[in-house]
């Protein structure tokens, strides 16, 4: 009666290893998207290639993600919008990513945030 039990912990061992996968894939998209797109204006990753060429640039995408009032939902809005809320208005035009793009910039913005 013992195999049963052991076949379905097996089979739910791998099954949440396989789940674990396009995560992530889309963590590691949404850190080449964020390299592309957003690194001229902001540190998207502590190895990036360059700089970012602006004289004041964006925060980092470290310390974005390590706000309080960081979460995929507020960080989604943030992302989709002309930044009104930024201390310039209007400085950051909107990237016109795709809401998968979106997606996966905001999982590799949370994956970056520190674990305590």
């Amino acid at each position: 009666m013992a195999k049963p039990g052991w076949i379905i912990l097996f089979g739910s061992i791998v099954f949440a290893a396989q789940a674990q996968v396009p995560l992530d894939q889309d963590v590691m998209r949404g850190r080449a998207i964020a390299a592309s797109v957003c690194s001229a204006c902001h540190v998207v990753a502590a190895d990036q290639a360059y700089a970012p060429i602006l004289r004041n640039p964006g925060p980092s995408f470290q310390s974005i993600a390590n706000k309080p009032t960081a979460t995929a939902d507020t960080l989604r809005r943030f992302i989709s919008a002309t930044h009104k809320t930024a201390g310039e208005p209007f400085r950051m035009p909107n990237p016109e990513l795709t809401d998968e793009m979106q997606e996966q910039v905001v999982g590799y913005i949370l994956s970056l945030r520190a674990r305590h």
